[in-house]
């Protein structure tokens, strides 16, 4: 095993250790080098994508991708929509040791990989955490000051809907001295002084896959917001004045958040030299007859569509949340597109070194003036810790967030955002962990097809026990609803079927005598696939409005028993990456699960599925075991396949022939799959 190797394999057994044990990896023995620049880490990334929003984070210090194409996850809200909000994080790290001062940035690539990116799940897969670590000791070019700082990074992401939209970021600068005879060895273990922390936040909220990377959509009217005292500037904002005026209560309520300067927000304003994209002439008069947008067509705050619904209703923002030694804001800038700064000296005039607070507006429009527009970068700084000794750390928390209201966007999404920062807040409060105890418990939802005399199918019965529910003090009631499409911003579309407050469950069972609910819903097609969701909801003062969902799934397969092959069926066709009871956000401990079912089959039918080329692809046969969790209610006339060839391979998109061969006769069909 030659030396290289060696290392790599005793870095990474080192780092499984640590990480195991819960600690951040600290090499004490100072003879094993890390400063040398080698290939023995390569750059790497991963994804968190176990809530709504997604997030890519990097052994290099990135959050975010700023990729043009093929981008992975970059604060996309809703997660796999592809509607990125953030276009890059970068962390600035600034000090300065024996007179000298450096800045190492993401930017100028001055960080090195000294781990790969490790993911892990917590507390019974309700929490994702992933952990790296990275340094700037390392002289990449010839104007780097190297700070001698070990950058250790933890994420952590929440798969519960108060806590899924944003991700908490826990970093570690420790002084680990710099080498400055070149032998890969630190031999200058002086004290670090005046260290600030920098946070750039380049949004571009957002780019959709549709649009143009350089658009006026993208990056014309992103605005950038860094509050001092209070929430006033928001005020300045036609569409959100009139939603104050028509809802007296969210002003009073936003108010009562703190509305400071460790707040930095990015959002989707009204650039007015862009008309937008509402064309009132599409837009039913009967229902909008009289609102904002049908008096405003050209205010495109939020990207609203021709037909009145919101493309980027989110607000992307960075809370900072905790420092020890406490690292107070300094400074906040804007800058846009074409006025980057480059270099340590501008970086410092233009930013770090100031103590000033941009504001959003030059004046305010009534003294003529309005909203700087562009394609704006948001700079906080923080700090500065006056001396950082040798072995000392410096930790900082912070959380990255999109606080979104779908249906109406901006105030209501800048209310949702403050409630997620003030989760985040008790998360970090909390060593990172959720409080199960306040949350009401799921109820198991049971479905099943409703068949008459002649097994012809009539519709679906959907029952739960609410007990278990009810007997939590947070629970205030159920929502029964029925998956139907997707918005343009990738949120679910679903058909509420029932609305139960606590009091009116209490009272059904009453009237009913029954220990369950049942609600029958007769709206379904033969042949198609449904997706059925109780959402548990509940309120705490700790994690606001809390809302949980079970869910199952069923085909209308029509017959148990069937006399004809006229009425064979393919579902879903055609089978467009993943059908409704797959997975929808998979993750490395969860994989995509995909099913095909062919439907209303004899029970003694074989089915053949073969290549337009006439290729034997698998054959198989009606059976009731299902082989996945939450698969559709089926029966004995259905037939299960997951897409894998005979060979054991993943089949790849196109038109497929299939071959029902049967004691009822034969018959043959088509079946589209794309991916």
């Amino acid at each position: 095993m030659n030396r290289k190797l060696a290392l790599y394999l005793t870095l990474i057994f080192t780092s499984l250790l640590l990480q195991a044990a819960g600690e951040p990896m600290s090499f004490q023995n100072k003879k094993v080098s890390l400063f040398k620049k080698s290939e023995l880490v390569p750059y790497d990334f991963n994804y968190h994508r176990n809530g709504t929003l997604w997030m890519r984070v990097t052994n290099f210090s990135m959050i975010g991708d700023d990729s043009y194409r093929e981008r992975t996850p970059s604060a996309d809200w809703p997660g796999g929509s592809g509607n990125s909000y953030l276009y890059r994080g970068s962390l600035w790290l600034t000090g300065t040791r024996n007179g000298a001062r450096g800045t190492s940035t993401t930017e100028d690539k001055e960080y090195t990989p000294l781990a790969l990116v490790q993911m892990e799940t917590l507390q019974n897969g309700l929490v994702e955490h992933s952990w790296t670590k990275f340094t700037d000791a390392i002289k990449v070019n010839d104007t780097h000051i190297p700070l001698g700082l070990e950058i250790t990074q933890h994420a952590y992401s929440y798969g519960l809907n108060f806590a899924d939209d944003f991700i908490i970021f826990r970093y570690f600068f420790k002084n680990v001295g710099v080498d400055t005879t070149g032998d890969g060895f630190a031999d200058d273990l002086s004290t670090l002084q005046n260290v600030h922390f920098t946070f750039r936040m380049d949004g571009d909220v957002s780019k959709l896959t549709t649009w143009d990377a350089e658009a006026d959509f993208v990056n014309r009217d992103d605005l950038a917001l860094c509050l001092t005292t209070s929430w006033d500037e928001l005020k300045l904002f036609p569409y959100m004045e009139y939603q104050m005026d028509q809802d007296t209560a969210a002003w009073p309520y936003i108010s009562q958040f703190v509305g400071d300067s460790t707040l930095t927000i990015m959002f989707d304003g009204d650039n007015r030299g862009y008309v937008s994209e509402v064309d009132t002439s599409l837009l039913d008069l009967s229902t909008v007859s009289g609102s904002y947008l049908h008096d405003n067509a050209n205010d495109d705050f939020a990207n609203p569509n021709p037909v009145g619904v919101y493309q980027t209703p989110g607000v992307l923002a960075m809370q900072m949340i905790h420092s020890s030694p406490y690292m107070k804001p300094k400074s906040y800038t804007t800058s846009f597109i074409g006025q980057d700064f480059s270099g340590d000296a501008a970086m410092w005039t233009n930013a770090i070194g100031k103590t000033t607070f941009d504001k959003l507006f030059k004046l305010p429009p009534f003294l003529g003036g309005g909203v700087n527009e562009g394609d704006y970068r948001a700079i906080t700084t923080f700090g500065p810790v006056d001396s950082l000794a040798y072995g000392d750390s410096i930790e900082v928390v912070f959380a990255i967030g999109v606080g979104a209201d779908a249906d109406r966007a901006g105030i209501y999404s800048f209310i949702r955002l403050v409630e997620d920062m003030e989760v985040a807040k008790t998360l970090v409060a909390e060593n990172f962990q959720v409080d199960q105890t306040e949350i009401p418990p799921l109820a198991q939802l049971n479905i099943g097809a409703v068949l008459d005399a002649d097994n012809v199918f009539q519709g679906v019965d959907v029952t739960w026990d609410p007990s278990a529910s009810m007997a939590h003090p947070n629970f205030t009631g159920y929502i029964l609803a029925k998956f139907k499409e997707r918005t343009v911003a990738g949120l679910p579309i679903y058909d509420t079927l029932r609305v139960l407050s606590k009091a009116e469950v209490e009272a059904e069972l009453t009237s009913t005598g029954d220990s369950y609910v049942s609600v029958f819903d007769s709206d379904v097609l033969f042949g198609y696939d449904y997706t059925y969701s109780l959402i548990v909801t509940g309120y705490s003062d700790k994690y606001f409005n809390m809302e949980l969902a079970t869910s199952d799934f069923i085909t209308a397969t029509g017959k148990s028993l069937v006399n004809t092959l006229d009425d064979i069926l393919v579902v879903p066709n055609p089978y467009r990456a993943s059908a409704p009871w797959n997975n929808a956000t998979p993750s490395s401990s969860s994989q995509w699960k995909d099913r095909l079912f062919f439907i209303n089959l004899p029970e003694d039918a074989v089915v053949r599925i073969f290549t337009l080329d006439g290729d034997f692809v698998k054959m198989i046969q009606p059976t009731d075991s299902r082989g996945i969790e939450n698969a559709p209610e089926t029966n004995t006339a259905t037939a299960e396949w997951d897409l894998v060839s005979r060979s054991n391979r993943e089949v790849a998109p196109g038109v497929y022939l299939y071959h029902v061969s049967s004691s009822l006769g034969d018959k043959t069909g088509k079946f589209i799959i794309l991916k």
